[in-house]
């Protein structure tokens, strides 16, 4: 029995999930979701950011699974790893492009924030986006290696890279959180280092900290 394998690209349907502020859209925030997390429930962990004119935007990947009996999504596996990473990339471009469409955000700061699973997403997003972005905050991970960091330097453009970290995180330890941040600096990837007491989760008052800058 001889097998083939081979690939096609066909089209998908994505979901996500949006907070709308009442007036003048001044910031656009994406929120890239963790493993076996969904937009519509990751999304309501940032209701602290519902100023009246921030834009929240939580994209949920493109694969779905139950997961203890509930459904949970993930961006991507090992399993054609290249090809997954590519179809986010233009799938989260995609996204951006839609809401440039529906919503004055032309000026804009859009911020990109990662947790967990969503961080090696955002990073990469980040850096090989047909779109600018003022600021990138990642939390709860380890950081993406096979990220071009010539790239990215470019991309921050001076503006700094913030770094999320739990101390009592037992997912992500602090050594593993230390080994990104000597990797980032080994890279020469200006970044800003933000400590809370905590576990695996999205801390408020970190990233609002972060955000102010």
């Amino acid at each position: 029995m001889k097998i083939v394998e081979s690939k096609i690209v066909v089209e998908r349907t994505a979901s996500y999930s949006l907070v709308l502020p009442e007036n003048k859209i001044k910031s656009v925030v994406f929120v890239i979701h963790g493993y076996a997390q969904l937009a519509k429930d990751f999304i309501r962990e940032f209701d602290f950011l519902d100023d009246g004119a921030t834009l929240i935007v939580a994209p949920e990947g493109l694969s779905r699974f139950y997961s203890r009996d509930k459904v949970g999504a993930s961006w991507m596996t090992k399993v054609n790893r290249d090809d997954e990473i590519g179809d986010y990339i233009k799938y989260l471009d995609r996204l951006e492009s839609s809401l440039t469409e529906l919503y004055d955000i032309s000026s804009a700061d859009k911020i990109i924030l990662g947790f967990s699973q969503g961080v090696h997403t955002a990073a990469r997003w980040f850096t090989e986006s047909l779109y600018d972005h003022s600021q990138l905050i990642l939390c709860s991970s380890d950081f993406a290696a096979d990220v071009d960091f010539i790239k990215l330097k470019k991309r921050l453009n001076g503006n700094e890279l913030i770094y999320i970290q739990g101390k009592e995180d037992a997912i992500v330890g602090i050594d593993i959180f230390r080994k990104s941040s000597s990797l980032l600096a080994s890279n020469d990837i200006a970044h800003k280092e933000i400590l809370f007491e905590g576990k695996h989760v999205i801390s408020k008052e970190a990233v609002s900290a972060a955000m102010r800058k």
